[in-house]
């Protein structure tokens, strides 16, 4: 079995008055499960739901974070389906591996559409670089002159790996692919180091770690934000990230023409699984009353004051969150993608 580590915290939530007496979570432990490590946007994102949610769940049980990285997301996704116990008692705050389906990922063996779904919220990432990559950049449309270049990444199967190599790929830009970091804090230094010099993080930690600390010295410069497909196809761009190009956009300056072709019918694809970046749910056949109290617990948090402002301090992004919004959408989109597409980036996937 793949090694992993735990990193444990504990939330308390504070004392009001709990209407129902016998409220399902009254005396018991919640615990919140985050596929990917500490620092990184999902552990980010997460630790500030589980930091406010308990007061606003019947019952306010007391709150356990554990992060189990591994495997582009999916080790924790399978514990989830196979091993956490349906009581109630354990949710998951995960970056969704939606993009597995195209794959047809023999490491993913659990149903995402029979998750039990709490809450999630749809996003970009943002492609960033060093100035110093030789000749020395200055702006986005500098990157066909950029020389060879490392670019970082977690894993092949990847969501976020295929979907920058692609849009790399589709610019014309010149670099090399190194893979097998383990998470997004790690990549980041390796960036800072020079050991790679572009990576893509979503933008939580793009806007909490990146912006203040490798932006603003002068050390990296954004080029580009990922752009979300509508149900009708539409690209919609991130509108929480307006000052950086959309990806389209880009092309579109660099090669005065919009994209096309199959790469970019495959990358349009990939794109879908955005459309829920992060998603809170629990195992399958979980309590109905208990999936009834969290999703309560995740209305009422979206207005609370403090979480509001918490959420925007440090992620710098609003919390636009949809409760109950069903996985199944997600997965027939990506499960009725045109064979070819799907063919197309299978075969891609492992051409590196």
């Amino acid at each position: 079995m793949e090694d992993f580590a735990w990193f444990v915290l504990v939330f308390v939530a504070p004392s009001i008055t709990v209407a129902a007496d016998n409220a399902f979570y009254k005396g018991k432990t919640l615990t919140v499960l985050i596929n990917y490590a500490t620092g990184g946007p999902t552990d980010i994102e997460g630790r500030l739901v589980a930091k406010h949610l308990p007061k606003h769940i019947p019952g306010q049980p007391f709150v356990i974070v554990n992060n189990m990285p591994g495997a582009g997301g999916v080790t924790a996704n399978n514990y989830l389906g196979e091993v956490a116990k349906p009581d109630g008692l354990t949710m998951a705050y995960f970056t969704g591996n939606f993009f597995n389906i195209l794959l047809a990922d023999p490491t993913l063996r659990v149903d995402l559409s029979k998750f039990a779904y709490i809450a999630s919220i749809e996003g970009a990432s943002i492609a960033y670089i060093r100035k110093d990559v030789a000749p020395g950049l200055t702006d986005a449309r500098d990157i066909l002159k950029a020389q060879m270049f490392k670019a970082g990444g977690l894993s092949v199967t990847s969501t976020k790996d295929v979907r920058f190599r692609m849009e790399l790929d589709l610019l014309g830009a010149k670099y090399q692919y190194v893979t097998g970091y383990n998470s997004n804090s790690t990549v980041r230094l390796a960036v800072q180091r020079n050991e790679v010099q572009f990576f893509v993080e979503g933008l939580p930690g793009y806007r909490a770690n990146v912006e203040p600390q490798m932006v603003k010295t002068g050390m990296v410069m954004p080029l580009y934000a990922n752009e979300l497909v509508e149900e009708d196809g539409d690209l919609k761009p991130n509108m929480e990230a307006p000052e950086i190009l959309p990806y389209s956009k880009l092309y579109q300056l660099v090669h005065k023409k919009p994209p096309a072709g199959q790469l970019w019918d495959a990358l349009r694809v990939t794109y879908i699984s955005q459309g829920m970046q992060r998603v809170a749910m629990m195992p399958p056949g979980s309590p109905s009353e208990a999936v009834a109290a969290l999703r309560r617990g995740f209305t009422e948090m979206l207005k609370d004051p403090e979480f509001l402002a918490d959420f925007r301090k440090v992620t710098q992004s609003e919390p636009n969150y949809k409760i109950g919004v069903s996985g199944e959408k997600i997965v027939r989109r990506l499960q009725e993608a045109p064979p070819e597409v799907k063919a197309f980036i299978k075969k891609y996937t492992v051409a590196k």
